[in-house]
């Protein structure tokens, strides 16, 4: 590091702006429980340590205006990345929201009585698990190496958007939403072939009276093949993460 740090201190500031973009919303570093101050100290950290390998301070626009850019520029490359990640876990969410409204408890975590607040049972245990699984196999690695890669791709206050990138989420999405139809078909299809033999047995045997070994049943069903579920999230999460590092490597190329 030079003596006169005045002049490696903008340098801090951009590159702590595109870490700072990442860990505000990146899963596990973006969760709720982890204070906001404390992503903020681990983007300065990780900062300094990008800014100590540059050969030189990044050279500064000649207006305010456009500095204020610049920054919200460096802001837009990290949150990117994040956000890259996060439809992972919306598709997670959206896949147990079916679960739960299939075996009817949707109405139970409409409200939690003891907190007062919405409640989501078997959506946050997905989320959980989908955590697990995505630091496990590396995401959060593969996310934080695609952030430094972005440092040798875009030099400092050099972001400028590409056609490409939005074709690139588009894809993401639509990959969130074949996650959750992955997630969720194990019990939709169980309920709805329960739904369809109990239909037909009622039908044809009418005195049989299913209707009070119904619901019952589809519960104890519900539940056996929600743990069917659980366990399918663990190859889908897997490679979804794979796919994640793809399309990350993918949206540097894009930046370059």
């Amino acid at each position: 590091m030079p003596e006169s740090y005045a002049i490696w201190a903008p340098t801090l500031l951009c590159a702590t702006c595109r870490v700072a973009g990442l860990l505000l919303v990146a899963p596990a570093a973006g969760h709720a429980a982890v204070p906001v101050r404390l992503r903020l100290l681990a983007a300065v950290a990780v900062a300094l340590a990008v800014v100590s390998r540059l050969a030189a301070p990044v050279a500064l626009p000649g207006s305010w205006l456009a500095l204020a850019g610049g920054l919200a520029g460096e802001l837009v490359i990290g949150a990117a990345l994040g956000y890259a990640a996060r439809l992972l876990f919306v598709g997670v969410e959206l896949g147990a929201a079916h679960v739960s409204a299939q075996l009817g408890l949707s109405l139970a975590e409409a409200a939690d009585p003891a907190a007062g607040e919405p409640s989501a049972a078997v959506g946050g245990l997905f989320h959980l698990l989908a955590l697990v699984i995505f630091l496990s196999v590396g995401g959060l690695r593969a996310l934080l190496g695609g952030l430094m890669a972005t440092f040798q791709a875009v030099p400092l206050l050099g972001f400028a958007p590409r056609a490409g990138m939005f074709e690139l989420f588009v894809g993401l999405l639509a990959g969130s939403f074949v996650l959750a139809l992955k997630l969720a078909a194990p019990v939709l299809v169980a309920m709805l072939t329960a739904a369809a033999v109990l239909g037909f047995l009622q039908r044809a045997v009418p005195q049989l009276g299913l209707l009070s070994v119904e619901l019952p049943g589809r519960a104890l069903l519900g539940l056996l093949t929600l743990a069917a579920g659980m366990a399918v999230l663990l190859p889908l999460m897997e490679a979804a993460t794979d796919r994640l590092g793809l399309d990350v490597q993918s949206l540097v190329q894009m930046a370059r």
